[in-house]
């Protein structure tokens, strides 16, 4: 049986302290999500331009 608490389950980077998150803590967050969404975006064009060129 799971001890976590179910409205914390769903929620991403839960804090299981009392206090709410720093903005800064928020922004090394999103920061850090939209370097590896920019992360991911380039290795699949880069991907597809690989493939696209073995292909053609």
């Amino acid at each position: 049986m799971s001890v976590m608490n179910a409205s914390a389950a769903g929620q991403a980077g839960a804090r299981t302290g009392s206090r709410e998150p720093r903005v800064r803590e928020l922004a090394r967050e999103a920061l850090a999500l939209m370097a590896f969404s920019a992360g991911v975006s380039i290795a699949m064009a880069l991907a597809l331009l690989i493939a696209y060129g073995i292909g053609h």
